[in-house]
């Protein structure tokens, strides 16, 4: 598995033109077709094998990223609702365990609803595993459908904006986002995050889920901390978990 280092390149995206075109259909056809996946997510049990990384905010130059932990756990999805099982040792060493926001779905509908004033716009092609696929960059700003995001006691409902990676049928394969502009004393400054989908059989069917993500936050303490994500063993599952996380 190779994670993308995403060195805070999102900040780029800023100030780019929001205007959508009189007539896009690929990004017509992404939303019919992200639209009708977010309202038929399957329900699943995956593995995922998480490493913790911090490392002191840089100016410039690489970040020394110093390793902390792999954590492992057993997470059940329910559509976008989530709940997870340590398994081995994790739970002892887990403590704050950064938790992540979004990532198995979601995303979909605060992207591509047209309740939502989240604003698209094509950014070209590129190459993904062979693939071409379609770019297209986004923005939302505070207050929009992508919800709060959290640093006990506060929540914030902050601005986004990033990239989206359309397969040729128009599904999201890798989100992009950059959480920013969030008030002053909030705990963290920037939350990065990438989350790559691939085909996976569950069963006898084959579905789109998540497969690999990368999560970055800035703290406003100068230090930044990092998890990178692996999701395995996609199955059905049988029994429920109480232990919920957003």
């Amino acid at each position: 598995m190779r994670l993308i280092n995403i060195r805070f390149i999102l900040p780029i995206l800023a100030g780019l033109p929001i205007s959508l075109p009189a007539q896009d259909p690929t990004l017509d056809q992404a939303r019919h077709v992200n639209l009708e996946r977010a309202a038929n997510l399957p329900n699943f049990v995956v593995d995922e094998i998480d490493k913790r990384y911090t490392a002191r905010d840089r100016q410039s130059g690489a970040i020394r990223w110093n390793y902390l932990d792999t954590l492992e756990s057993e997470v059940t999805v329910r559509g976008i609702d989530v709940s997870r099982r340590w398994l081995n040792n994790s739970e002892r060493i887990a403590g704050n365990f950064w938790p992540k926001a979004g990532g198995f779905g979601a995303e979909l509908k605060p992207l591509f609803s047209p309740d939502c004033p989240t604003a698209l716009v094509p950014a070209g092609h590129e190459t993904l595993n062979g693939q071409s696929v379609s770019v297209y960059r986004f923005t939302s700003p505070p207050g929009g459908c992508f919800g709060f995001v959290y640093s006990s006691p506060r929540k914030y409902n902050a601005a986004r904006r990033g990239r989206v990676l359309l397969d040729a049928s128009g599904s999201v394969v890798q989100y992009e986002e950059e959480v920013y502009g969030l008030p002053a004393g909030f705990g963290w400054l920037q939350r990065n995050e990438i989350m790559r989908w691939d085909n996976v059989r569950i069963g006898d069917e084959s579905y789109l889920l998540p497969v690999s993500a990368e999560f970055i936050w800035r703290l406003d303490s100068a230090v930044l901390r990092r998890v990178t994500a692996e999701y395995k063993n996609h199955r059905h599952f049988e029994t429920a978990t109480s232990i919920t996380f957003k």
